[in-house]
């Protein structure tokens, strides 16, 4: 028997599968997110399961965060699509257990199972793939399963389905876990559907990040209240992190979509006004939003050098614009680009456009975690101290070593690794 479905929700028909992944940080010069080959995957994927099914009128074929709308709240969506998914189809890759946005997504659809009771019924549902290959030392409970969809084929637990979905030579063997895993999707989707149900939104399945972020995203924006002569109040707010420069094209502030990128790239991320943000700037990676109007009011030329004077290399600015603004932004833009010239940031970007602005920011984000690593403040490791031996609890054993507390090494993100080697 299905799970009810949530009332509050449309009536829909569902999907035959949701696939996940670890997202990877673009390469040096590149703008956008670099997942070419999973976007190739989910094509090749989605039309041999299409081939093979035989959905009911509504029913769509697959689902990935590539088809979220550039405005959306990407969290609500994210519920939403996992909440319609027969088959969860997760990448697994060294880079996917360390990243809580996929394993979120893997965690909301395991508690819609677990609600859905049945282990019958729910069997097949989480179907995942070997995507990259682990080093030998690392082990997951989990990789079993990825295994079990190719153990005819050796070279897909030596290479993984990425290699053979970019090789000509392994096109064989793609073909056929291709079709393997299609009509596992069709049989599970068609033969035992749980039909749509709520899935727990990505904050309510994954553990709070720390007290002290990864990342940052300052706003250097006005207030509803301080906002330049006759400057139209839309998407402005009482605070500058809540600025809205595309208005009701977006769901979130800016910000929030900022930090999100960070998030599906591995970083716990806070956002902030500039004016309170001044402490984290100096010690942890961020990317600085600027409305260029924040120069229009009398004497915010001065205000705002002294503001910027300073910044440290890590910090990334981008001038937000709107082109579809009627009220035109150009004069303030050129003249905060030269104020954080000044200031010692050689290279300001500027997004004139909300797909600009998505296209941009995980480029951002990574150039700021990258100059973090290059300049960045060292954090020297102090080991704990050893315990004074004491002759009622008896000497250690000879030839012991102490071991260090986990919980005593530095509050610092881990360095983001190479290209290709981090999903």
């Amino acid at each position: 028997m299905s799970p009810p479905t949530d009332p509050r929700r449309p009536a829909a028909r569902g999907t035959y599968f949701f696939l996940s992944y670890a997202h990877s940080a673009p390469p040096p010069g590149a703008r956008a997110d670099a997942d070419v080959w999973v976007g190739q995957f989910f094509a090749d994927l989605s039309d041999e399961v299409r081939r093979q099914a035989r959905p009911v009128a509504g029913m769509r074929i697959g689902f990935f965060d590539q088809h979220i709308p550039l405005g959306a709240d990407w969290k609500a969506a994210l519920a939403e699509a996992l909440g319609d998914a027969e088959v969860f189809v997760p990448l697994y890759s060294p880079g996917y257990f360390s990243r809580p946005w996929a394993l979120g997504e893997q965690e909301s659809f395991r508690a819609r199972l677990a609600a859905a009771g049945s282990a019958r019924l729910t069997a097949g549902h989480l179907t995942p793939v070997l995507w990259i290959p682990f080093p030998p030392w690392e082990t997951h409970p989990e990789l079993d399963g990825a295994l079990d969809l190719g153990r005819d084929v050796p070279a897909y637990a030596e290479d993984g389905l990425r290699a053979f979905c970019m090789l000509a030579s392994y096109r064989a063997q793609y073909e056929l876990l291709l079709s393997r895993l299609a009509s596992r999707i069709v049989h599970t989707a068609e033969r035992r559907p749980l039909g749509p149900s709520r899935a727990p939104g990505l904050d309510e399945v994954v553990r709070p990040g720390p007290t002290d972020p990864d990342f940052v995203v300052a706003v250097l924006a006005p207030t509803r209240d301080h906002l330049p002569t006759d400057r139209d109040p839309a998407g402005y707010a009482a605070s500058g992190r809540l600025w809205r420069p595309y208005g009701r094209r977006q769901e979130l502030p800016a910000a929030e979509y900022a930090a999100s990128t960070a998030e599906r790239l591995g970083l716990s991320a806070r956002t902030a006004d500039f004016a309170q943000a001044a402490g984290l700037l100096d010690r942890r990676p961020a990317v600085l939003l600027v409305d260029p109007w924040i120069a229009a009011s009398p004497d915010a030329a001065v205000i705002l050098a002294g503001m910027v004077r300073g910044l440290r290399e890590w910090v990334v600015p981008l001038v937000v614009t709107d082109d579809d603004d009627t009220q035109d932004a150009s004069r303030w833009a050129t003249e905060v680009t030269q104020l954080l010239h000044d200031a010692g940031l050689p290279q300001v970007k500027r997004a004139c456009s909300m797909p600009e602005f998505v296209d941009l920011m995980p480029a951002l984000v990574t150039e700021a975690r990258r100059q973090f690593l290059k300049y960045g403040p060292v954090v020297p490791f102090e080991p704990p101290p050893e315990p004074v031996p004491s002759l009622r609890d008896g000497l250690p054993p000879a030839g012991s070593t102490a071991t260090p507390d986990p919980a005593s090494t530095p509050d610092d993100p881990a360095p983001l690794r190479p290209h290709g080697e981090n999903r």
